[in-house]
Parts: C-alpha cells; structure tokens; sequence
C-alpha cells in the first residue's frame, strides 16, 4: 500500500495493487497489461474536493542500469463519503519488442515498478503530491499461463536497419521497407516484388561465392549463405516466373517471413571491396 501525501489541509490517500490484478490481453497490434488499482480516502477534506487525477508510469527494472518506461496511463477518480474504497483499471498498450525484451529480461516472477503521481484539481492552487513507487511482483506461473492465452500473438520481431545513406545495404532496406509498407496496405503480390528485388541486391553486393559443381560437404560457410540466398530468391520468384509458379498466390504469412529471413540475411552481408589498382613501385 502506497500513501498519497498531498498538504496537510487536503489529506492523504492510500493506493493498492494486487499481483492478482495484474494480466494481459490480446490488443489490435498490441498487448493490453492491466492492473486495477485500489484506492481509497480514510477521511473526507473538504478543500480537497471530490476528484482525485492519477497520473502513472509502468517501469520495468534492469539489472545493468536504470529502470526502463514501458507505457504510461491516466486515470481520474471521483470520492464521497469517508472510507470509500474506489477501484479503477489501468491500461499499458505494450509492442511486441517490449513484451519479448521482459521475457528476455526476466528471471523467475515478473517484476515491474509503478510509479503514481497524484493531482487534486479541485483543490485551490497547484495541490499535487510527491511520486509514489509501488514494486509489482507477477508469479512466474501465472505470466507464463497468460503469455500461452495470447497464442501466435507474440513471436520474434526482425527490424530492417537503416544504413547510412552512402552505405551499399541503403537501398535494398529501402526495399524491405517498401515491401512492409505495401504488405500493410494488403499489396501481397507487390511487396513479394520488392523482397525479390532485396534478394537480387544483397547478390549484386555480396562476396559471398557460388559453389558451383562442388560436393555439398566441400561448401564453405560463404557458399552456404550463398545457396540460402538464391533459395529464398526462387521462393520468391512466384510472382516474376514465366512458367510453373508465375498465377501462384502468396498468402500474407509466406510474404512477412521472407521479409523477416531476408532482413536478418542483410545484417551478415559480407560487402564486396573494390581493390584499387597497385601503382607501380
């Protein structure tokens, strides 16, 4: 229990949250973390007014450094008689990199800190309180029995990093970018184009050297990632073949995977270095 001190003439409040009100849900593109927050007046101060504005932060702690924000939420709550108990429910809209970087980061229960900063507006002048910090502890079976509700939801996230504009990889993340932006617009067959197009890129750049006739166990690790490249480009080359696969429809699954598998290709790419002639001696 947390106590909300405000000036003397206007009171305290007391704020509560249970481990048990704590869970999380399904959002459209996000997760939804709630908490329900308990709150209540011992004693009714008739300069406080009737309304009570929380203001709060939910933190998750890291080992290494300070703590880290993850979302923030408002709430006002209206009192009457003395003694009431008052719950509200408190909404964080988490992303996906947020939710697996606290399961990356946590060992054992979920641990996260919320910090709660009180206003009165009816109060006369600026009757606001110091920041309280409420340390919330989730039993680790219980979070791990919420994560399994959340189903295919949650999954690892791959990021298209942006080069440097004089950097080679600059325009084929332009690429990926463009066949994200035009998979969210539901354009499957026009973003499966511009992840074939990443793939020719990262082939024109690449030092990476085809095997040729060789045995496969005489491959070398740069003639592996070779193969793997030019499988993903023929999986991708449904929408530009002549023959076979060329009316093959793409589903929306098959096309943010080759995304995703060709954006993690780009952060190995072994650039080509063009040598300059020797000068003669």
């Amino acid at each position: 229990m947390e106590q909300l001190r405000f000036e003397k003439s206007l009171g305290t409040y007391l704020a509560t949250v249970e481990p048990e009100g704590i869970w999380i849900s399904r959002g459209l593109g996000t997760h939804c973390v709630r908490a329900q927050l308990a709150l209540a007046n011992p004693e009714v101060v008739a300069d406080a007014g009737r309304l009570l504005h929380l203001e709060t932060t939910l933190y998750a702690p890291v080992a290494s450094g300070p703590r880290a924000p993850l979302a923030s939420s408002n709430v006002s709550v209206a009192f009457g008689a003395p003694a009431e108990v008052r719950r509200v429910e408190l909404t964080y809209f988490l992303t996906n990199p947020q939710l697996l970087a606290l399961e990356q980061n946590r060992l054992g229960d979920l641990r996260l800190e919320l910090q709660i900063r009180g206003f009165l507006p009816g109060a006369p002048g600026f009757a606001g309180c110091p920041d309280v910090t409420t340390y919330l502890s989730v039993a680790e079976s219980r979070w791990r029995q919420q994560l399994e509700s959340l189903g295919r939801s949650v999954g690892v996230e791959t990021f298209v990093p942006f080069p440097d504009d004089d950097d080679p990889l600059r325009g084929i993340a332009d690429f990926l970018r463009e066949a994200q932006r035009q998979l969210a617009g539901n354009e499957i067959r026009a973003a499966m184009v511009h992840v074939r197009m990443a793939l020719e890129g990262i082939k024109q750049q690449t030092s990476w050297s085809w095997p040729g006739k060789k045995d496969r166990e005489q491959w070398t690790a740069g003639e592996r990632w070779a193969r793997i490249r030019a499988t993903l480009e023929d999986q991708a080359s449904g929408t530009v073949h002549l023959q076979g696969t060329k009316d093959y429809q793409y589903s929306r699954d098959e096309v943010e995977t080759l995304i995703v598998m060709t954006a993690a290709l780009l952060r190995i790419v072994p650039l080509k270095q063009a040598l300059a002639p020797a000068l003669p001696e």
